[in-house]
């Protein structure tokens, strides 16, 4: 079976009918109705504010003179007024059947002219905190009844600590590393002592090959442990998923237009413009850019790059929304992959090839032209008031033509490297993502369940082509270009595109890879009481992998898998709203190619698998100005396939990885916030090859710790006027599996000066204030101290 772009055009349409007319499959309850009026501190009405149950699809947008009414089921709720994203007001509710309720005048902590100037964020308590999100569980679930640890890192966090890119905007997240991919494609995450991809965006699969843009982000949500239950599919990784929420348009005519400038050529340009289309509002539109170019420190070294991105949103009816959303990211950038042979090394760490760290092993001559371009399509129907059907679909493409990656390789002289090129006449990939979901609420006697049940069909193609070079007697894809020594005064020659072209090639190889699943999924939460809360959760997952294709030959490896990924979780309210006690079994899984086993023939092996249990305790403390979430997790990876001494594999390997996290995010006065992170993770193969047994897998550190922390003036005649200073530490990590040669630990801080005015904001932040010399877990030098200066006009 065959699933490519026009198949699942054809799937979504199909579905999309049976969505309009699924409605009578679901009983309707008898309704009571909301209503009231929302007003600013001096009583103007604030029109166009939204207003919403918690957790629910029932709410109203406020009209011009800020009178809201609406019908839902009863039972009790939380109220809750939005404006322009921000939530403003929360307020208990009860729903009677056949009752109206009357919540009268409900006052905004801010006169009319302060909101309409956007300065909403302030009025916000503990701003950084975790807002309700629908994709961490597919459902809306609110984080003290969800039994799994996670973090989101909102855009007003990414804005006040002047994010550039991905790597930054998560630096406070706890346990968490973000680097450029260890080939420089992509994002790469430590998470819970693995690595891991930043692979979803909007809930739904991509593929990147480019790093991703953050201009175009809301918020950043990662989930700790396997989350291969409804995370899974041919992206499902032990330590976590890493989902991108992209911007909404809102109803309100909004903006802003920001510049960022800095150390070695900083310049970086964004605008985010929304507008309604139609004077009812029903029809709205988002469109965010970037331009951005920065050299390297180092001697060599350029990134420059446009984005731009477009979200449109349609009220088709009271119970229908249509929205697009598509974006397109060009990085033009010098390629570096991390080094290779570090046990060759007479070294112990990377700090003993300091001299070096200033020096570029590249030239801008060889830079490589990328391009991302994702497009989803999204149908939210209301079946019943308590039902409702969320259809999706996303294309993503990812690719580049006639890159060049430099590739060091150290040696047994440990005065020098080898430089390798690995050059790539095209690298394309891409991804078809369907999915259906039906989130829904319904009562069994007197217990309330909360439902989500869907499937997902995702279609996945890479095709490359590359060249076998001549290399002495050898013929290689990684070609030796010289030897280079390590110090910071014996001159490089600087690799040219022209010598690189010059290569003696033997053969090109076009290959092309497809693959497919098709999943179906179901996840209830069960509230047994009011302080008892469960959650039981299945997949299952058929994974098709076709015949490899090369030079236009199919080969026969092709092969398909089927995977049952269960997860269970509970929560006990030992506090209600303020203290939670969760728990949950999880877990994760990775398809895995046939190969020779030790019987001497091909096997077909089974899914890879992980299992954690994890547990702890969340805290919304002091009318939620604290909040907190501290949790001990257990992963068990089995059924590794383990290369034996004789080249053969094995399918009984065995890997664990435990660890402790805490993350802190607090408003305890008006102004100051704080955010702070603390992860510590221990691994090893307890079962695998001799060179790899009793090891810790490598790029992992032990220890990682945050905290920024900022405090904003809100009265008197410094008001805007603010302070920010953060630390960051992250522990030593291996840099092979031998577990010979480390990544040395460091300690990073940073401090910025802002003035925050409703019109415009000005900041000043230095990186890496005191000056470290230090590497990525890759071994890869990073930025000295670095100076900052942001400007954003608000409208």
């Amino acid at each position: 079976m065959k699933i490519g772009f026009k198949d699942l055009r054809i799937v979504i349409l199909f579905f999309s009918i049976l969505m309009f007319f699924s409605s009578s499959l679901f009983s309707q309850s008898r309704n009571g109705r909301i209503m009231g009026y929302v007003k600013t501190s001096d009583n103007e009405p604030l029109s166009y504010a939204s207003v919403l149950l918690q957790d629910t699809k029932y709410g109203d947008m406020a009209a011009d003179d800020g009178r809201f009414s609406f019908q839902a089921p009863a039972g009790k709720y939380t109220l809750i007024v939005t404006y322009t994203g921000y939530i403003t007001i929360e307020k208990e509710v009860v729903v009677v059947s056949g009752q109206s309720l009357d919540v009268g005048t409900l006052i905004i902590n801010a006169d009319s002219k302060r909101l309409r100037e956007v300065v909403v964020a302030d009025i916000q308590k503990n701003k950084f905190s975790k807002k309700m999100t629908a994709t961490v569980a597919r459902m809306p679930l609110a984080d003290m009844e969800n039994p799994s640890a996670y973090s989101v890192v909102s855009k007003d966090f990414m804005q006040e600590i002047v994010a550039t890119d991905l790597n930054s905007a998560v630096s406070n997240v706890p346990g968490v590393i973000a680097n450029n991919g260890v080939n420089d494609s992509g994002n790469d995450f430590t998470l819970r002592g693995f690595t891991g991809n930043a692979t979803f965006r909007n809930g739904l699969i991509v593929n990147p090959r480019t790093q991703t843009e953050i201009a175009n982000v809301e918020r950043i949500e990662i989930l700790k442990g396997p989350a291969g239950t409804l995370f899974g599919g041919l992206m499902s990784t032990y330590g976590g998923v890493v989902n991108t929420v992209t911007k909404r348009p809102y109803e309100s005519f909004r903006g802003d237009v920001n510049y960022t400038t800095g150390s070695w050529g900083l310049n970086r340009f964004t605008v985010d413009l929304n507008t309604p289309l139609n004077k009812d509002r029903t029809a709205l539109a988002r469109f965010n850019g970037v331009a951005h170019t920065q050299n390297s420190f180092q001697d060599a070294g350029y990134m420059k790059s446009l984005a731009f991105a477009a979200s449109l949103a349609f009220k088709t009816s009271e119970r229908t929304t249509v929205r697009f959303d598509a974006d397109i990211y060009t990085p033009d950038k010098t390629l570096n992959a991390y080094v290779r042979n570090s046990q060759l090394l007479n070294y112990e760490s990377m700090k003993d090839l300091k001299s070096s760290h200033g020096r570029a092993f590249t030239s801008n001559d060889i830079g490589t032209k990328r391009t991302s371009y994702y497009a989803l399509a999204e149908v939210e129907h209301r079946i019943s008031n308590n039902w409702t059907s969320r259809t999706s679909y996303q294309h993503g493409e990812s690719g580049e033509k006639e890159s060049i990656f430099l590739v060091l390789m150290y040696n047994t002289d440990n005065t020098k490297v080898s430089r390798y090129i690995r050059p790539f006449d095209v690298y394309e990939m891409k991804t078809d993502n369907f999915q259906q979901n039906f989130i829904g609420e319904f009562n069994l006697g007197k217990i309330r369940n909360r439902f989500v049940g869907g499937f997902d069909i995702l279609a996945r193609s890479t095709f490359y082509q590359y060249g076998t070079f001549k290399d002495n007697t050898y013929s290689r894809v990684f070609v030796f270009y010289d030897d280079v020594t390590l110090d910071d005064t014996t001159p490089w020659q600087p690799i040219t595109r022209t010598e690189v072209n010059k290569l003696e090639r033997i053969s090109t190889t076009g290959i092309k890879n497809s693959d497919y699943s098709i999943s179906a999924y179901a996840s209830d939460v069960i509230d047994f009481t009011d302080w008892l809360v469960a959650m039981a959760s299945v997949r299952v997952d058929r994974y098709k992998n076709q015949k490899t294709v090369t030079n236009g030959v199919k080969g026969d490896d092709d092969y398909h898998q089927v995977q049952v990924s269960p997860k269970f979780g509970i929560v006990a309210k030992l506090w209600k709203d303020k203290i939670s006690l969760f728990g949950n079994y999880s877990n994760g899984f990775t398809n895995v190619a046939p190969s020779m086993g030790s019987n001497g023939e091909i096997r077909k092996w089974d899914p890879q698998q992980s299992y954690q249990a994890e547990g702890g305790f969340k805290f919304e403390l002091l009318d939620g100005k604290i909040t907190s979430t501290i949790s001990y997790y257990d992963i068990k990876v089995k059924n590794l396939v383990r290369t034996l001494d004789d080249g053969t594999s094995e399918q009984d390997g065995t890997q664990y990885s435990r660890g402790f996290e805490a993350e802190v995010i607090a408003n305890p006065v008006r102004g100051l916030n704080i955010v702070a992170g603390f992860g510590t993770n221990k691994n090893k193969y307890t079962r695998y090859n001799e060179s790899y047994q009793n090891k810790k897998m490598y790029f992992i550190p032990d220890n990682i710790f945050s905290l920024w922390t900022s405090y904003k003036i809100l009265d008197g005649k410094v008001e805007g006027l603010g302070f920010g200073a953060g630390v960051n530490y992250v522990g030593k990590a291996n840099l092979n599996m031998v577990n010979d040669f480390y990544v040395p630990d460091y300690t990073l801080l940073s401090a910025s000066l802002f003035y925050d005015q409703p019109k415009y904001k000005v900041t000043l932040k230095v990186n890496n204030l005191t000056d470290v010399t230090y590497w990525s877990v890759y071994g890869q030098p990073q930025n000295p101290r670095q100076f900052m200066a942001n400007i954003s006009y608000k409208f």
